[in-house]
């Protein structure tokens, strides 16, 4: 009845228990990273800057009111016999709307576009690279968290050999075979084990409360993570960093488009059109409307005095993001062949480990059977205890460096 009880309390506890993957934790981490929130700002940005330039093939108005005072006027230099003319004033005044209307604008609003696009996937990316770094401080806390519980379920097993030690060691002191304090070394150990587990417990508790606060989701020690397989790693570099170069390259060269642009001819139509006196007509002194319109062709020349230069200083600015794109992939592949090596070794430590503990298996039985005939003491058998259990650990560090090693390469190169 009693193994019912405790299977009925341990599926109960199951189905309760709430249960975590790896990928979930990666997935939560991102959507409530506080940078997340910069993806809005950056689309509205995105929008506002596509809105203005396309507002560039408006009619451009401006309204000016001017009112002057001239010191002398254009008056006729000679005078005709009874007909006179009245000169105009030296106080002028008008109030005109000048319109001007782009017809070519050798692509300069064109341009404008697609630099807000680039800009803004920019900007994308570089928060893409650095939420992408998120998974290798995620992946020290997860395989932190199952390090501790593993040594933890490790620090029972090695208090059930001792106990059992123990309880041989308390019937030959009871048969008068051995002293107390044969007895007292194995319960000492006991303690040690207690103390070991409370660190490793407030250990486990310090990932998980930084583990809630990264994937904002409320964990306890009760919460079961899934130990992730073994993964195989193909070779290909998918970090956001090189998406970022080309970007970057890529707004460089519209950006000499736009310096073409800027030395286009371009033509636009206009009109101005205003109240005031004098008017046109200069020789009649009162205020009248006025208005001009037509086409205007303005062709810059100054523009090319700098062309050549500005050109030249984006084309360095394209060689040294290939520079920097070059140097990024070497310190990738270094970081690659280095954590490769590492793998290769902490297999073969684990196949070792795995040797060592059937050894310490072994000797640890023969090693309590020995006890209990007398053989060796109670130190001698804790020696072997804690041999075996130091090797139970070393193998745990090792797994789980593994697993650690392998998912962090995973997001070195962004598979």
């Amino acid at each position: 009845m009693k193994i019912l009880k405790y299977l009925f309390l341990f599926l109960i506890f199951s189905v309760n228990a709430q249960t975590l993957t790896l990928k979930e934790c990666y997935d939560l981490a991102k959507q409530n990273y506080p940078l997340i929130k910069r993806h809005d700002l950056i689309a509205k940005t995105k929008e506002y800057n596509l809105q203005n330039a396309a507002k560039g093939w408006l009619p451009q108005i401006q309204i000016t009111g001017q009112a002057t005072y001239q010191n002398d006027v254009t008056q006729l230099p000679i005078q005709i016999p009874n007909f006179t003319i009245t000169p105009v004033s030296k106080d002028q005044y008008k109030v005109y709307a000048d319109v001007q209307q782009n017809i070519y604008d050798g692509g300069m609003i064109a341009n404008q576009k697609k630099m807000a696009i680039v800009n803004s996937e920019i900007e994308l990316k570089k928060t893409e690279v650095e939420t992408d770094q998120l998974e290798v401080r995620i992946n020290q806390i997860y395989f932190g968290i199952l390090q501790t519980d593993e040594q933890l379920q490790q620090t029972e097993l090695t208090k059930a050999d001792i106990t059992n030690g123990l309880k041989k060691a308390e019937a030959q002191l009871q048969n008068g075979v051995i002293y107390r304090s044969n007895v007292d070394v194995l319960k000492a150990q006991l303690i040690n084990l207690e103390q070991k587990q409370l660190e490793l417990q407030s250990m486990k508790k310090s990932f998980t409360d930084m583990l809630s606060v990264f994937i904002h989701k409320n964990i306890d020690e009760n919460t079961q993570l899934q130990r992730p397989e073994k993964i195989l790693i193909p070779e290909e570099n998918k970090r956001a960093e090189l998406k970022l170069f080309d970007l970057q390259k890529q707004a460089l060269e519209t950006q000499k488009s736009f310096i073409n642009s800027k030395n286009t001819p371009k033509l636009g139509a206009f009109f101005q059109g205003g109240y005031g006196k004098p008017g046109f007509n200069m020789l009649k002194n009162e205020f009248d409307i006025f208005y001009i319109g037509g086409l205007r062709l303005n062709i810059p020349i100054s523009g090319f005095y700098t062309k050549k230069n500005d050109l030249a200083l984006v084309q360095t600015q394209q060689q040294e993001i290939d520079v920097q794109k070059e140097n990024f992939l070497f310190n990738q592949h270094f970081e690659t062949i280095q954590n490769n090596n590492d793998l290769q070794k902490i297999q073969q430590l684990i196949n070792k480990d795995s040797e060592l503990i059937a050894l310490r298996e072994s000797i640890k039985k023969a090693s309590l059977a020995q006890l209990e005939n007398g053989v060796i003491t109670t130190s001698d058998y804790l020696r072997e205890v804690n041999e075996l259990a130091r090797a139970q650990n070393q193998k745990i560090v090792h797994e789980i460096q593994y697993l650690s090693t392998q998912y962090n390469l995973k997001a070195h190169l962004n598979q």
